[in-house]
C-alpha cells in the first residue's frame, strides 16, 4: 500500500514537473485533455503495482491506458499546433 502510494505520488511530481518545463501553454489552452493526460498517467501506474494474475486483463489494461496517453499527448500536440 505504502509503495503504491508513493508511486502514485511520484506521477504525480513527475507530471507536475512536467508542467513546469514548458507544459504550463499546453495545459492553459487545454486543461480537459490534460486532466485527462493526468488521470490516465495515475491508472497507468496503478495498473503496474497491480498483481499480475488477472488473466491477461491486467496488461490488456496497461496496453491500452498506454495507447490512450499516446493518443491523447498527440491530440495536445496537435491543437497546440493548429
Amino acid at each position: 500500500m505504502k509503495r503504491q502510494y508513493l508511486n502514485l505520488m511520484g506521477t504525480f511530481v513527475l507530471s507536475v514537473g512536467l508542467l513546469g518545463c514548458g507544459g504550463l501553454n499546453a495545459v492553459e489552452r487545454q486543461p480537459a485533455m490534460q486532466k485527462a493526460l493526468d488521470a490516465l498517467l495515475v491508472a497507468e501506474t496503478a495498473l503496474m503495482n497491480a498483481s499480475h494474475d488477472k488473466g491477461g486483463h491486467r496488461a490488456e489494461a496497461l496496453r491500452l491506458v498506454r495507447k490512450a496517453i499516446k493518443q491523447t499527448r498527440k491530440g495536445i500536440r496537435y491543437d497546440n499546433h493548429h
